[in-house]
């Protein structure tokens, strides 16, 4: 898929989402935000078929086993909640704001959260910090000293890539995003989960 066609499939999905969640009163927020959440996680279940299972719309070619192993092997029941959080933050400083004995979810965690709650990924885009891949990504520099309109130039950089649920025009989404990006969703609900 092209950079341009990501892009504006991205963008599209992010106006849905803000349209949304500007949609929600602060008492339908608050009702998603409380949880608990219950999931049903099968880490013995191939990354192909954990995406199928939660027919998605869309998902990131970038999602693939050599990214993403698998975590661990068996299945587990796990109590899950969701934290707001702004993409400018770190994931150490997210930690602090979990409950005590809950961890960041992984991506077959996040991914479980999504098939048995399609109704709250709908609405809410929610990331996973207990997976990540680093990869390189084309960053927009843009030069206002050379000429008018700027020069933009497409910079590469290694960025630290954590799965999110979201939703929009595609449909239900599985994508990568990075924690300091200015673009995306501006806001992300981040899954913790502890055992039951």
């Amino acid at each position: 898929m092209s950079k341009v066609r990501y892009g504006l499939i991205l963008s599209f999905v992010g106006v849905a989402v803000l349209l949304l969640y500007g949609c929600m009163s602060q008492s339908q927020r608050a009702a998603l935000l409380k949880g608990p959440y219950t999931l049903q996680v099968d880490y013995s279940a191939s990354l192909a078929d954990a995406l199928a299972a939660g027919r998605y719309g869309w998902t990131d070619s970038r999602l693939t086993p050599v990214n993403f192993p698998a975590p661990q092997a068996g299945t587990a029941t796990l109590s899950g909640v969701l934290v707001q959080v702004s993409p400018e933050v770190t994931p150490e400083y997210l930690q602090t704001k979990a409950a005590p004995g809950m961890r960041p979810a992984t991506l077959w965690e996040l991914l479980a959260f999504g098939k048995a709650y399609p109704e709250v990924q709908a609405k809410l885009p929610v990331i996973g910090l207990g997976s990540n891949v680093e990869l390189m990504v084309d960053t927009y520099e843009h030069d206002f000293s050379v000429t008018m309109p700027p020069v933009t130039q497409v910079v590469p950089r290694p960025e630290h890539l954590y799965p999110f649920l979201g939703g929009g025009i595609a449909g239900r989404i599985v994508g990568l995003e990075w924690l300091g990006d200015p673009g995306g969703y501006g806001m992300y609900y981040a899954l913790f989960v502890k055992p039951q």
